[in-house]
């Protein structure tokens, strides 16, 4: 009886005192899981953030010409409107 004490004793203190051992290479594969997936979200945002960025140069581009065309309009509209000033002094 004395011996079955101590027995439950040490299984006792080995549960609570002793520290389990954990193969490292468990947490290298799980750390290169969570790696990989960090390395595809950063791939997956660097090439989102490519695709704006040519997005705004094509807006931009599309911006100056109708800047441009804006421009046009206007001075011919100027040209009618002297146009139209010269006719009616004649009418």
């Amino acid at each position: 009886m004395q011996e079955d004490i101590l027995t439950t004793k040490k299984k006792r203190m080995s549960l609570l005192g002793k520290k389990k051992v954990i193969n490292p290479t468990l947490f290298n594969g799980r750390m290169a899981s969570i790696k990989a997936v960090f390395k595809a979200a950063h791939e997956n945002a660097s090439t989102l953030h490519a695709e704006m960025e040519e997005n705004v140069k094509s807006k931009s581009a599309q911006i100056e010409s109708l800047q441009h065309d804006i421009e046009t309009i206007n001075a011919c509209k100027e040209e009618i409107e002297k146009f139209m000033e010269n006719i009616s002094k004649l009418i």
